[in-house]
């Protein structure tokens, strides 16, 4: 109770803000959305079983049994539920930037769980997707716009490189619906895209609270509170998918959330480097052999690494490791950037690289990201292979056949 009310206390010394009511609001947002979306996902596993919305099992998919996957309704409604009882935006700017990420949210949910029912080809999907990163960059003229990129490696401008709004649209765009894809491709082991976004939404949480943003912390809290609830459905074996209503929202709300936040760009690299770079490597590799970034093939992480003989428990756990470790590094970096700033303490690395003291969390856990992410991947990507468990079976079944009747997923899902 002391460290509440200490943190309560330095909350009020904040400018316009009420200390106290803001912590409650984070430290209770968190259990209510778990609470809430487990009792909506019990519900909405039990309405997909009545009326058949599975995701049946096929040769290209990992889980052996018919299992519901509208789970993203759940996470959304529990998010929005707790959020509209709890988040008092203090600017009319976040008042915009809510409202955005609601309407937005809602497009995305909505015609992505048709998609998880019924199936949209890519394209559609890319269109939404868009029509969804415009909805949240104006709202009311002007919302989530990333047009101030923090640089530690320049000392001009408090280490902030401007955009003009012909590249900060772009940017956003790029931005927003590379989350969305990222999470959506990272969900295809029981358990881990749900159980990275909680620990990277937490970290952000933290991050937001400890700059001063606290109604964007309380967001976050709500957010990971609201994808832990659905964990418990989702561990392996699961009971229930989120499919990509669940992931597209939760990319869209990390997007968001992470720009209001005050996040930087190379603090969400860090919380989601591995499954960044996946994608990155993925799109790289589909275009170097003439095809769309945007068909399904196995050739992500999770995909190698249950073809090299990991369990789908030893994946998850591996990701939830990686991403609370750089999540460590990312508030110390935060912590940094609070009291070391205020001394501007600087170090002349080389005659041309002047970087302040409270960046070398962030510079040296990119170096290290990089280097983790090679030893995992050349692990996933080894000739020898272990003797295949239940998770892995499937994948070593003969493709289908070029005639087959794609599933109402669409060719881009990963299960």
């Amino acid at each position: 109770m002391a460290t509440i009310d200490a943190l309560a206390s330095r909350a009020a010394l904040l400018p316009g803000s009420d200390g106290r009511a803001q912590l409650l609001a984070a430290l209770l947002g968190f259990p209510l959305a778990a609470a809430l979306t487990l009792g909506l996902s019990l519900a909405v596993a039990r309405l997909c079983r009545r009326w058949r919305l599975l995701d049946m099992p096929e040769p290209r998919r990992i889980h052996p049994h018919p299992v519901p996957r509208l789970g993203g309704i759940a996470i959304f409604l529990s998010f929005l539920g707790v959020s509209l009882l709890l988040f008092r935006p203090a600017s009319a700017y976040e008042q915009r930037v809510y409202v955005g990420l609601v309407v937005a949210a809602v497009l995305v949910v909505v015609v992505m769980a048709y998609d998880d029912v019924r199936g949209l080809p890519p394209l559609p999907r890319l269109g939404v997707q868009t029509l969804a990163a415009l909805i949240v960059m104006f709202p009311a003229g002007q919302g989530t716009l990333i047009q101030v990129i923090h640089n530690p490696l320049v000392v001009v401008n408090d280490q902030r490189t401007f955009l003009a709004l012909w590249l900060a649209i772009p940017f956003t765009w790029f931005w927003i619906v590379g989350m969305m894809n990222t999470i959506n491709w990272v969900d295809g082991v029981d358990g881990l895209a749900g159980g990275v976004v909680t620990i990277t939404a937490l970290v952000m949480a933290v991050i937001s609270w400890m700059l001063g943003q606290h109604e964007a912390a309380i967001l976050c809290a709500i957010l990971a509170g609201a994808t832990f609830g659905f964990l418990p459905l989702n561990w392996h074996p699961a009971r229930l998918f989120m499919g990509d209503s669940g992931a597209m929202f939760l990319g869209l709300a990390l997007a968001v959330l992470a720009n209001v936040g005050g996040a930087k760009l190379a603090t969400m690299l860090l919380l989601l480097g591995l499954p960044i770079l996946d994608t990155a490597r993925v799109i790289v590799r589909r275009l170097r052999q003439g095809s769309s970034p945007l068909r399904f093939d196995t050739s992500h992480l999770h995909h190698r690494l249950l073809a090299r003989g990991f369990s789908q428990w030893q994946i998850v756990l591996l990701f939830y490791a990686v991403t609370a470790s750089f999540g460590g590094l990312t508030m110390l970096a935060a912590y940094l950037q609070v009291h070391a700033s205020q001394r501007r303490l600087r170090l002349h690395l080389l005659p041309w690289l002047n970087v302040a003291v409270s960046e070398l969390p962030t510079l040296l856990g990119l170096v290290l990201l990089l280097l983790v992410s090679t030893a995992i991947w050349r692990v996933a990507a080894s000739r020898r292979r272990r003797v295949a468990g239940p998770d892995t079976a499937p994948l070593r079944l003969p493709p289908p056949p070029p005639l087959l009747t794609p599933s109402p997923s669409g060719a881009h899902h990963q299960r």
